[in-house]
């Protein structure tokens, strides 16, 4: 190519290369801009598919309060925390004062420290995952006011990361269900080393 012509950036040209069988070391700006608007799309999906498949098969990752489980050959990795913190809003607080005055539950109270929660399990789960771990063992769940009387509600987890000797002791479906996580969980981590402009 004569270097007058216009190309895509280097990063433009490796997003192309990732989806064409014939690779070339630079494209022009006429055909490189089409073929990048093209790849994006295609990577976009994929990368938004393997996000889907990954919080589909999280919950596979054990978090549990006990501190040995029984039969359990681990090591340990590392302490993992998860934080969640949520406004209640003026009407769950206006609606929840009547509730606290005939001794009901709150509802929406409960519909926002279940999210915190799911968010915070969320958390410990991916940091195990980054460590190579396989569970969290001795998970602590605390609760707490922000602010007094400024409506914000905390939940906090931590625990501790371990990789597991003795994988097959979570069952045979657990087991197919934590390996396919770590080979989405690197691909994904693999795609998202690219650039999108």
């Amino acid at each position: 190519m004569s270097s007058s012509v216009p190309l895509v950036s280097k990063e433009q040209t490796r997003v192309i290369n990732e989806y064409r069988d014939t690779k070339l070391d630079a494209y022009c700006n006429e055909c490189g801009s089409n073929l990048y608007r093209h790849s994006c799309y295609r990577m976009s999906r994929e990368i938004n598919k393997l996000t889907e498949k990954m919080q589909e098969l999280i919950n596979a990752i054990p978090v549990v309060s006990t501190h040995s489980p029984l039969n359990w050959d681990y090591n340990i990795l590392d302490m993992v925390t998860g934080q969640s913190t949520t406004g209640t809003g003026v009407i769950s607080e206006f609606t929840s004062s009547f509730t606290d005055l005939f001794g009901a539950q709150s509802k929406r109270h409960n519909q926002k420290l279940k999210a915190g929660e799911d968010m915070c399990f969320a958390q410990l789960r991916r940091q195990v995952m980054q460590l190579g771990g396989h569970a969290v063992i001795a998970t602590d769940i605390d609760y707490s006011e922000l602010g007094a009387g400024k409506g914000m509600i905390m939940v906090c987890m931590a625990g501790t990361a371990v990789k597991l000797n003795n994988l097959d002791i979570l069952g045979e479906e657990r087991v197919k269900q934590i390996a396919e996580l770590f080979e989405v969980d690197k691909q994904l981590s693999y795609l998202q080393t690219f650039k999108l402009e």
